[in-house]
């Protein structure tokens, strides 16, 4: 063969080769990127399964224990409810930050920090049930019919005197057993409570957060795109608002199913017109801490395998140190950061604690607040609402099946807000939510003035059932606006501090509750709920929405 013929035959040789080597490489990067999508699918799914039994859980535990509550009083008073709101919501409102900065803590692994909040907040759970049914239990009637251990209340009223608190004591049981009991429902139900927040800051504030980062990464490596570790990009953004439409669908359908389910247990366990037949309750008790051992082991399995799927997830950032660290210097730099979060020098809210500057100098810290003001609002078939229409004669399973229509309701909200997002910006999306919330919130309030009991109730659930559409949307709005403006290594404090925010305004609530314990009073919560999205609304506008432009960015 001639030199000339045989270079060419060479180099065909060398380019087939090297073509060859090109198509091996892209199909061996396909097959990875593939490999990454379905271990990432897994994962979504494994957070889905934990973030349903974790929901459920919490929601049936807490449906029950109003019930639970208002019967130890025979239902003659909103006392306890409101004490065990006080104190449940105080606590979040008191060690939310610092519950936050468990989360950020680089010192702790984010499978440590996930899995101490699941173990101790179900146990928690647990010995609150058992104390709900050693209560319902020396409550009890015995077999002829004769009340063993409720002093009727007007006997316990003339033994403390006629004053304002006995009238506020009304129907409780006194003695030293169920009062001792009562302390126990009410710290243990606060700890858990807290924990559940801080479980929920960990997984929605930051988890979430760090699996989007990883779609975007492992979709931008397949594509031989340039990916920076911070920016908040289009993948990020997709990922994120389906997960978090996904997240509130659970949330809504265990407020669908949940109460609904426990409210034809508990009516089928209890009699009101037969009088208190308290006892039968104690299978609801069992059930609860059933439940909440069930979820403590789902969760647990769930969230250790999701982070060995995703190596991402060990990944600690430090926002205060920037530079790498050495071997000599890294466990100094590690446990300073893991102790201390500095606001920025020039912060404006310098007279506040630490964590609240840090979270005040978030652009969309007003969003935030706006949204806590919503937790102002009894409006919503929560405890207050649920002892109301007890007292108004409503059916236990008749309640439940409101408050599920109600959670059915606000399920069109997550499509709604899925269809907005879409066509429009998130500060758009909240907007509309939020002013969608207060005109049909405006139904409830007008209802204060119908004089026909019939029209009026009608009225009051129509306005409460409406308006959970905009407040689910404004909710999810305000939830992904945090997660792609939050910097990673602040999103625990920030998240706990949004949590502390929400329990702040939940215990004014239930603070009323305590001021006005009279079914009677129920139309000054209507009001002071009417108000609050009515500041809320405005507040939004203003700081929110006015700066609209200000949130194009793809990152702070």
């Amino acid at each position: 063969m001639p030199p000339r013929e045989a270079e060419n035959a060479e180099a065909e040789m060398s380019a087939n080769e090297m073509s060859s080597l090109l198509a091996s490489s892209s199909s061996n990067n396909m097959q990875v990127y593939h490999d990454q999508q379905v271990t990432l699918a897994q994962a979504r799914r494994l957070l889905y399964t934990s973030h349903l039994f974790a929901q459920f859980s919490e929601v049936a535990w807490q449906f029950c224990l109003i019930l639970f509550l208002a019967a130890f009083t025979n239902y003659n008073s909103l006392m306890l409810v409101s004490t065990y709101g006080l104190i449940s919501q105080g606590s979040v409102g008191l060690f939310g930050a610092k519950a936050g900065r468990f989360v950020d803590d680089i010192a702790h692994s984010r499978l440590f920090v996930a899995q101490r909040f699941i173990l101790t907040e179900n146990l928690c759970v647990v010995l609150a049930s058992i104390c709900c049914y050693l209560l319902l239990a020396s409550t009890a009637l015995d077999n002829n019919g004769m009340q063993r251990s409720i002093e009727d209340p007007s006997d316990q009223v003339a033994r403390i005197s006629n004053t304002w608190l006995a009238h506020r004591l009304n129907g409780i049981p006194l003695d030293s057993t169920s009062v001792l009991l009562l302390v126990g429902i009410h710290i243990l139900g606060s700890i858990a409570n807290l924990l559940n927040s801080g479980f929920l800051v960990a997984m929605e504030r930051d988890w979430i957060v760090v699996m989007s980062q990883y779609a975007s990464k492992t979709f931008h490596i397949n594509h031989n795109n340039n990916y920076n570790d911070a920016p908040m990009d289009t993948v990020s953004r997709e990922w994120l608002s389906k997960t978090n439409v996904t997240m509130k669908q659970i949330d809504l359908s265990c407020k669908v199913v949940a109460p609904a389910v426990a409210g034809f247990l508990i009516a089928a366990f209890d009699n009101q017109d037969g009088g208190s037949n308290h006892s039968d309750l104690r299978g609801a008790a069992v059930l609860v801490g059933g439940i909440n051992m069930t979820a403590l082991i789902v969760e647990y399995i769930c969230t250790a395998r999701i982070y060995k799927m995703l190596p991402a997830l060990a990944i600690r950032k430090d926002t205060k140190c920037q530079q790498p660290t050495t071997s000599e210097n890294q466990d100094e730099e590690q446990a300073a950061a893991t102790t201390k979060i500095e606001p920025p020098k020039d912060s404006k809210w310098r007279f506040l604690p630490t964590s609240v500057q840090i979270y005040l100098d978030q652009p969309v810290s007003m969003g935030g607040v706006s949204l806590a003001l919503l937790y102002l609002n009894v409006l919503s078939f929560g405890g207050i609402m649920t002892a109301y229409l007890v007292w108004r004669g409503m059916r236990l399973d008749t309640i439940g099946l409101w408050r599920g229509v109600s959670s059915a309701v606000g399920l069109m909200g997550t499509f709604a807000y899925h269809f907005s997002v879409k066509r429009t910006t998130l500060v758009k999306t909240g907007m509309w939510s939020i002013a969608y919330q207060f005109t049909c919130l405006t139904m409830s309030y007008v209802s204060l003035f119908i004089e026909n009991y019939t029209l009026s109730l009608t009225m009051l659930i129509l306005g409460v059932c409406t308006s959970r559409i905009g407040l689910w949307v404004f909710d999810i709005s305000i939830t992904q606006l945090w997660q792609e403006y939050t910097p990673d290594g602040i999103r625990g404090v920030v998240g706990g501090v949004q949590q502390s925010f929400n329990a702040f305004f939940t215990l004014v609530s239930f603070g009323l509750g305590i001021v006005f314990p009279d079914p009677k009073d129920f139309y000054i919560y209507v009001a002071v709920g009417y108000v609050s999205v009515g500041v809320a609304l405005l507040l939004y506008t203003t700081r929110i929405y006015a700066k609209k432009d200000s949130f194009t960015s793809t990152n702070i």
